[in-house]
């Protein structure tokens, strides 16, 4: 499946362009900026980004995405060199051998020929990572072997587990409620269809195939998401093929949607600084965002696999139910003090996940045959090719929070603005027993550096 992918990125490739701000103040590899500096004071003069988008497209660019502080600019190799000084071409991923990844590697140093007063930094794009533990298509799972472990089913028991069940009967499903998931994509499954879920694909570059989700992690999240929130408007931008992913890309054409909310389970291969100020900007444009905490990723400056943390943003980890109810601290999930924000801990709060080795705790629907149906069938009961899987992780635990999220911007919480902690906090269950991966413990009180505020639930607090 890859040969024919690195052949089309071979053909195409994508640089991100970074304005320069109106004040002269650059973030470039010093996120932390972003601690005692407003985001205003990164953003272009007014029309800058419309001159540089005009330009790149006379030029026989295509400008893929575009927000306030960031643009995403595609083409063949030979035009990417007239103007911006190299070519990007792929490369495959040496670190990651379980699969075949690839990045795009730049040949040289990069820089705009065009508009050069008005560019503060091109890049190459980082790769991203999902964060996942280690037939005919059925609407419904199959018969799954018994492991022993409390596994949940969708859409009900996640819905039961958040205490969302009860707002549904009351009409609070998520209804006119935007949503954005930057994932992997988004297969026409049966049980999507069975339930009659809002949803449409958004291909945050256009060789991406919008109608297959060669991965199948994203199907998988969306589902959960929706399970809690079912009435939500669903876009699926998709950032990912088997072998190469462009989340910068896709997370700027989430933002251009305006979503309310926009759900991200996934980190970067290696930093990705200016992620992080088109995280701040879509923070200061009301969009509520969240990221998984990661399942052993920190966002450690040297650290292949990178959380994101960037401040404001909803970091979400992972809380594990027992078959006997009790909430503990997932071994699988992250905890860690960012190194990129001193002084940020993470999580912020959590979200169902199962525990090592396997995550094996919720069933979901996948694309048959992909990438994640093919390896989860090794150890979790279902076909290679069935559509089906058993696992979750922070990726859930983040899918499952963006859908409690969906229903409090319903209910009327934060009446426009991005949702904070506090707004949360006291529909937390605490959790004050078990150890993170990263090796926290809940130490017998809540909140605490392992789960945050706890498990998040849709249950209005009193």
């Amino acid at each position: 499946m890859t040969a024919p992918e690195t052949e089309r990125f071979a053909r195409y490739g994508v640089v991100t362009v970074v304005p320069r701000s109106a004040t002269g103040a650059a973030l470039g590899d010093e996120p932390a900026l972003l601690l005692s500096r407003p985001v205003t004071d990164f953003l272009p003069a007014p029309g800058t980004v419309d001159r540089l988008a005009d330009a790149y497209g006379r030029a026989g660019l295509a400008v893929e995405a575009r927000t306030d502080v960031g643009l995403t600019v595609g083409g063949a190799p030979e035009l990417l060199a007239e103007v911006f000084g190299h070519p990007v071409r792929p490369v495959r991923n040496k670190y990651i051998r379980e699969t075949a990844r690839y990045e795009l590697a730049a040949a040289g140093p990069l820089a705009s020929r065009l508009l050069p007063e008005l560019v503060a930094e091109v890049r190459a794009p980082r790769s991203g990572f999902e964060l996942t533990p280690g037939g005919a298509v059925r609407a419904l799972p199959p018969p799954l072997p018994d492991t022993g472990r409390t596994r949940l089913r969708l859409p009900g028991d996640a819905a039961r587990l958040a205490g969302a069940d009860r707002l549904h009967a009351a009409g609070i499903r998520g209804d006119g409620v935007r949503v954005a998931m930057v994932d992997t994509g988004l297969y026409d499954h049966p049980h999507h269809r069975a339930h009659g879920y809002d949803t449409r694909v958004v291909p945050a570059l256009p060789v991406l195939d919008p109608a297959a989700d060669e991965r199948g992690h994203g199907t998988a999240m969306s589902a959960l998401l929706l399970a809690v929130a079912p009435g939500v408007e669903l876009t699926m931008v998709k950032m990912a093929c088997e072998g190469f992913s462009f989340p910068l890309a896709a997370f700027q054409r989430a933002v251009s949607l305006a979503p309310d909310v926009l759900s991200c389970s996934w980190g970067t291969l290696r930093e990705e600084p200016h992620l992080h100020l088109e995280v701040a900007n879509a923070l200061r444009r009301g969009i509520t965002v969240l990221f998984a905490a990661g399942n052993g990723s920190t966002d450690r400056r040297t650290a292949m696999f990178q959380s994101v943390a960037t401040p404001g943003a909803l970091t979400v980890g992972g809380v594990h139910r027992g078959p006997d109810g009790t909430l503990r601290a997932s071994d699988l999930a992250s905890s860690y003090r960012s190194a990129a924000f001193p002084g940020r801990r993470v999580p912020d709060l959590s979200g169902p996940c199962g525990t090592l080795p396997h995550g094996d705790h919720i069933v979901f629907p996948t694309q048959p045959g992909c990438l994640f149906d093919r390896r989860n069938s090794a150890y979790d009961g279902t076909a290679p090719d069935d559509g089906w899987l058993v696992s979750s992780g922070t990726s859930g635990a983040t899918a499952y929070a963006a859908g409690v999220v969906a229903l409090a911007v319903q209910r009327g919480v934060g009446r426009g603005r991005a949702l904070t902690v506090a707004d949360l906090a006291a529909d937390c269950l605490p959790v004050t027993e078990g150890r993170t991966l990263t090796g926290d413990d809940c130490g017998g009180t809540c909140p605490n550096d392992a789960v945050g505020h706890g498990l998040l639930t849709a249950a209005p607090a009193g």
